[in-house]
C-alpha cells in the first residue's frame, strides 16, 4: 500500500469510526447501558480497519504480507487517536463559542 492511499484509508476509516461510536453511544444511552467510550473507539477502529484492508487485499488480490500487517496496526493506532480527539475537539469547541457569545448559534 502506498503512503497516499494509507492516508486516505486513516482519512476514511476515522470518519467512520467517529460516526459509528457516535451511532452506537446514542443507543447505548438510550438505554441506559453503561460503557467506557475509549474502549468503544478501540474495538471500532479496530474492526474498520482490518476490514478495510482485507477487502483491500482482496479487492486487489494482494498477499498480506509483514509489511500490510504493520501498516494495519499503524491505521488502526491512528485512526483511534483521529478518532478520539476529533469530534470530542469539535464538540468543545462550538460549546466554548457558544458560551463566548452567549447565543444558541444553533436556532
Amino acid at each position: 500500500m502506498g503512503f497516499q492511499f494509507i492516508l486516505i484509508v486513516l482519512f476514511v476509516v476515522s470518519i467512520l469510526t467517529t460516526l459509528t461510536v457516535q451511532g452506537v453511544k446514542y443507543i447505548l444511552d438510550t438505554n441506559n447501558k453503561n460503557y467506557s467510550s475509549n474502549i468503544l473507539v478501540v474495538v471500532i477502529s479496530v474492526v474498520l480497519s482490518a476490514l478495510i484492508v482485507l477487502l483491500y487485499c482482496l479487492y486487489f488480490n494482494k498477499p498480506i504480507t509483514t509489511q500490510i500487517v504493520i501498516e494495519t496496526a499503524v491505521l488502526m493506532y491512528l485512526s483511534f487517536l483521529v478518532a478520539t480527539n476529533g469530534y470530542d475537539k469539535v464538540i468543545q469547541t462550538i460549546k466554548q463559542i457558544k458560551e463566548k457569545s452567549g447565543k444558541d448559534i444553533f436556532k
